[in-house]
Parts: structure tokens; C-alpha cells; sequence
């Protein structure tokens, strides 16, 4: 999920510049430090040699040289199992075989759900910055117009309500505002962190067929009629030490998702209160400015 997650983040689009490159370099140095902070978490990658080469190399020198030996490091990828020494009990075949088979179907739920929250998020976004700030702000013009014409009618005491009136649609121009900027405080915000679990989840399937290769080896030797005790324990204690890498790392997966969509959801909800009341804020308070009917 780590290699996944690095070279996603390579790269700057050449298209970006003039006055979006501000912008667009802030959004890039955000999704660098989210990365560094989900490496930093690992109990294993974060501890690694490339890990702290990345983060305490100062010799630029030195640091590609580093880079270029990472990339080379035949134990990346699946040879990273062959260098997993497990001290803890070994769990048994079909206790591994079960956890890893559920994962794999929770894992591609998980992948489908994620799709379609992203998709509503685009939705959401286009409907915000697109038919709901027109709708809001054609009342806004039609207010303020309403307005501007009853204070030229002859009545001397319908100065409040025709203020009233302008004021609205100026309210409603600020509320037309208020969604044309919203997405950018919740659903981009949001669809940035599922995209970040969309890159893990594309890691899975290729830690799982590793997995799946090593148990059918088992399964091979196990049928062979020419048995050697010794490569059979071998063979065995492979397999087990796989499927006790992916199960951890699953297990941190589980948790790390727990973690994270708590937050992402309270960040989520807190925006979309935070939106809702400013709108309420503005409609009291273009309502307060309409007499009330006894006081006409």
C-alpha cells in the first residue's frame, strides 16, 4: 500500500501554473504530509531504512543515491516476505485461509462503496456550484428588482419591506456564494481522503495473490506422493509466516480505517453544520428585517 501510495504522489502536471500554482503546490505538500503521516503510523514502514533515508537525508547527493537503491531492493513488493521473521504463534492453514478469503470480499465491498461516495461527492460539488448557486442567485435578482420597483410605487410606508426586499436579495446573493464555495470544505475534502483508501485498496489484490500462490504450494506439496519431512516443515512454516504478514497487516488496515472514518466523518458532518447554520444565520436575519404585521 506504501510503494502504491509513493508513486501516486510522483510527479507535478506541468499544465498547473500561474495563479493555480499556489494553490496547486499547497494541495500537493497536503497530500505529501498525509502520506508521510499514514507511513509514519506503520508499525513496520515506519521504521524502515528507506523510511528515515526519505525523511533525514540532507545531502541531496546522497539522498537520490539512496532513492536509487530503494528501487532496486529486491526484497520490495512480495520479496518483502521473504525477509518477515514471526515470533509470535503461527496461525493454523484454514484459520488464515478464512481471515484472508474474508478480507478479500470486505476489501472489494469496500473498493464498490468508495467508488459510489466519490461519485456522489462529484454530483453534490456540481449541483452546489452549478443549478442550486443559480437558483439562489436568480432569487437574489428577482428580490433585489422587486424591491427597487414597489419603492417606486406611491405608497410613503412601504419603505421598510422595500428595503426588506433589496436586502433579501442581496442575502440570497451571499447564500448562492455560500454553496458555490461549500464543496471545497466537505465533499472535495472528503473524496481527497477516500481517494487516499482507493490507492491502498488497489495494493490489496496483488498482497492477497501472494497469499493465495504460497497456500497453493501447500495444498501441491501435500498432495505430492514424494515427501520430504524437512522441506514439508519448511514449506509449512512459510506459508504460516505469510499468512501471519498479511493477517497483521490487515489487522492494521482494520484499524487504521476505524481511526480515519471516524475522523473523516466528523470533519464531514461538522462542515456540513457549519454550512447549514450560516445559511439559517442568513435568512433570520433577512427575515428580522421585515416589520412584523401588527407593526405595519
Amino acid at each position: 500500500s506504501a510503494a502504491v501510495m509513493a508513486e501516486g504522489s510522483s510527479g507535478i502536471n506541468a499544465e498547473y501554473g500561474g495563479k493555480f500554482q499556489g494553490e496547486f503546490i499547497e494541495q500537493r505538500r497536503d497530500k505529501l504530509e498525509c502520506w508521510l503521516n499514514r507511513i509514519g503510523r506503520h508499525p513496520i514502514i515506519a521504521h524502515s531504512n528507506v523510511t528515515k533515508h526519505f525523511l533525514q537525508c540532507q545531502d541531496e547527493k546522497a539522498w537520490k543515491e539512496g532513492k536509487r537503491v530503494a528501487e532496486s531492493d529486491k526484497t520490495s513488493r512480495s520479496g518483502f516476505f521473504l525477509t518477515v521473521q514471526c515470533e509470535a504463534q503461527l496461525p493454523d492453514t484454514l484459520a488464515s485461509e478464512s481471515y484472508v478469503a474474508s478480507f478479500s470480499t470486505f476489501s472489494k465491498k469496500m473498493e464498490s462503496n468508495l467508488d459510489r461516495l466519490v461519485k456522489q461527492n462529484d454530483d453534490y460539488t456540481n449541483k452546489m456550484m452549478g443549478g442550486i448557486k443559480h437558483m439562489y442567485s436568480k432569487y437574489a435578482s428577482i428580490f433585489k428588482e422587486m424591491g427597487e420597483l414597489y419603492d417606486t410605487g406611491p405608497l410613503t410606508n412601504s419603505k421598510p419591506v422595500n428595503s426588506a426586499l433589496i436586502s433579501t436579495g442581496r442575502c440570497y446573493q451571499e447564500i448562492s456564494d455560500v454553496y458555490d464555495n461549500q464543496p471545497r470544505y466537505d465533499a472535495h475534502v472528503l473524496s481527497e481522503s477516500i481517494r487516499e483508501y482507493q490507492g491502498i485498496l488497489g495494493a490489496v489484490p496483488d498482497m492477497l495473490h501472494v497469499h493465495k500462490g504460497t497456500a497453493q504450494k501447500v495444498k501441491d506439496f501435500t498432495r505430492s506422493d514424494e515427501k520430504d519431512a524437512e522441506e514439508e516443515a519448511q514449506v509449512l512454516k512459510r506459508y504460516s509466516t505469510i499468512s501471519a504478514a498479511v493477517m497483521a497487516e490487515v489487522n492494521h488496515f482494520h484499524e487504521s480505517r476505524n481511526t480515519d472514518f471516524n475522523r473523516m466523518m466528523r470533519d464531514f458532518l461538522s462542515s456540513q453544520l457549519d454550512f447549514h447554520r450560516n445559511v439559517a444565520q442568513k435568512l433570520e436575519h433577512a427575515l428580522s428585517l421585515y416589520p412584523e404585521p401588527n407593526n405595519m
